[in-house]
């Protein structure tokens, strides 16, 4: 007589600020017989809260996201749930990025550019004890960025520029950071090129991306 034994699917948790990424990687995800969506959310917040009411497998995490980034996501689901293992996902693929995730205890990375399937086959290598890596994003670039010190890159800013920086990541336009701040408008652009050199940013969105990642001004 042969005994049929049930295997336990994996417990995936999806955590994006986008719905269509999130709710579309989902729906794939549930077709599969070994994977198991236990939430999708779209806040670190919602995560934290999920991760207190339910054992996760794997948690697909967008790394970033407004308010609270993928990197401290990371950690704190890490400190909360030792055996959750983490993917980080992203459209950026910078290894300096890469590396701040695996520093956060995540497990892989994977490009939201890549198929559907690549990214189900991402959960399952880290789920498998694996380290993951998009084809395209070299190992040999994040293990070298893994072997140095980071730096903050707020360090390279002056007071100012910090403050100006702060102002804009918020929303506020030039002229309204000049109104706050007490100085022209043309001082606001001048600063503002200055910081957007300074941090390899070429937009807002990117000045943000910045910020997400390290947390804003503090370190």
């Amino acid at each position: 007589m042969e005994v049929m034994v049930e295997v336990r699917r994996a417990r995936v948790a999806l955590v994006d600020d986008h719905p269509l990424f999130r709710q579309g990687l989902a729906v794939a995800l549930r077709r599969e017989d070994d994977l198991e969506v236990v939430g999708d959310v779209g806040s670190a917040a919602e995560a934290l809260e999920l991760a207190s009411q339910v054992a996760i497998d794997i948690a697909v995490v967008d790394v970033l996201m407004p308010t609270t980034s993928g990197i401290s996501l990371a950690s704190e689901l890490h400190e909360r749930q030792p055996g959750c293992k983490v993917l980080g996902l992203s459209v950026i693929d910078d290894p300096g990025l890469i590396a701040d995730m695996f520093r956060a205890h995540a497990c892989g990375f994977a490009s939201k550019t890549q198929e559907v399937s690549e990214i189900l086959d991402a959960i399952r290598q880290v789920l498998g004890g694996l380290r993951y890596l998009p084809p395209r994003v070299s190992r040999d670039a994040v293990e070298a960025e893994l072997a140095t010190t980071p730096s903050h890159p707020m360090e390279r800013l002056t007071r100012r520029e910090r403050e100006v920086f702060e102002l804009l990541i918020r929303g506020n336009s030039n002229d309204e950071v000049a109104t706050k701040l007490f100085i022209s408008r043309r001082t606001v652009e001048t600063h503002r090129q200055r910081i957007m050199r300074k941090l390899s940013a070429h937009s807002l969105a990117q000045m943000q991306r910045v910020a997400a990642r390290y947390g804003g001004l503090e370190h």
